[in-house]
C-alpha cells in the first residue's frame, strides 16, 4: 500500500498540465488538484445558490468528449440551447406529461434511468442532477435521503461522477448536515473561479 506524504496532498495551483483541479484538503474543503477536481465512481455536491456553475463544470466535461446525462428542473431545449447541449440527453423533472418527462415524486424510474445510462457508459460517464430541492419538496427529506445515499452507493464501483446541485439555504441545517456525510463537497466560489480562467479553460465555452 503506498504511504501518503506531503508531496502527495492536493495543493492549490496548478498541475503538469498547467490545468485547476478542485481536490479536497485535511479539512474536506476543495483545492485544486485533479482534472476538474472530479474522481471517478463519485458523487459530488456543488453547494451554492447559482446552479449555473453546475451546468458549466458539466458542460466542460462533455464538451472534452465524456459522455453526459442532464436532468433538471429547468426546460430542456433552454438548457441544450444556453450550455451546447445538442447530443446530449436532457431529461426534464416535472409532472408535464411527455417523452424524458419524470415527476419528482417518480425517484425510483429516476434512479433505473440513471443507473441504465451509467452501465451503457462503463469507460465512464458525467450525470448532472439539477433537482435534489424539487424532489424533496414532493417525496421529504428523509425519501430524498435515500434517493442520494442509492445513487451514490451504486457510482462507488462504476467510473461514473453525478454533480448533484444544492442549495444549502432550502434544507434545515440538520438535513444539509446529512447531505454534506453523504457527498463530496465542491464549494462553488471556488469552482466557478476555477471555470472562469481563460487560461486553463480556453476551449470549454464557458462564460
Amino acid at each position: 500500500m503506498k504511504v501518503e506524504n506531503e508531496n502527495d496532498r492536493p495543493t492549490l495551483g496548478k498541475t503538469e498540465n498547467d490545468r485547476p483541479t478542485l481536490g479536497k484538503t485535511e479539512n474536506d474543503r476543495p483545492t485544486l488538484n485533479k482534472p476538474f477536481g472530479l474522481e471517478e465512481g463519485t458523487c459530488y455536491l456543488v453547494r451554492g445558490k447559482m446552479s449555473e456553475t453546475s451546468y458549466l463544470l458539466f458542460q466542460a466535461i462533455v464538451e472534452q468528449g465524456t459522455p453526459g446525462l442532464c436532468i433538471t428542473t429547468r426546460y430542456p431545449e433552454k438548457v441544450r440551447s444556453r450550455y451546447s447541449l445538442a447530443s446530449v440527453p436532457v431529461w426534464w423533472i416535472s409532472f408535464v406529461p411527455g417523452d424524458r418527462h419524470y415527476a419528482p415524486n417518480a425517484i425510483g424510474i429516476l434512479a433505473k434511468v440513471i443507473e441504465g445510462f451509467v452501465d451503457e457508459n462503463p469507460a465512464g460517464c458525467v450525470v448532472l442532477l439539477d433537482g435534489v430541492e424539487s424532489i424533496m419538496n414532493n417525496i421529504g427529506f428523509d425519501k430524498d435521503m435515500l434517493f442520494v445515499e442509492h445513487l451514490n452507493e451504486y457510482m462507488m464501483s462504476r467510473k461514473a461522477i453525478v454533480l448533484f446541485t444544492v442549495d444549502p439555504e432550502c434544507f434545515k441545517l440538520s438535513e444539509f448536515a446529512r447531505l454534506e456525510r453523504s457527498l463530496k463537497s465542491i464549494d462553488e466560489p471556488q469552482l466557478r473561479q476555477a471555470l472562469d480562467n481563460p487560461e486553463h479553460y480556453p476551449r470549454t465555452g464557458i462564460r
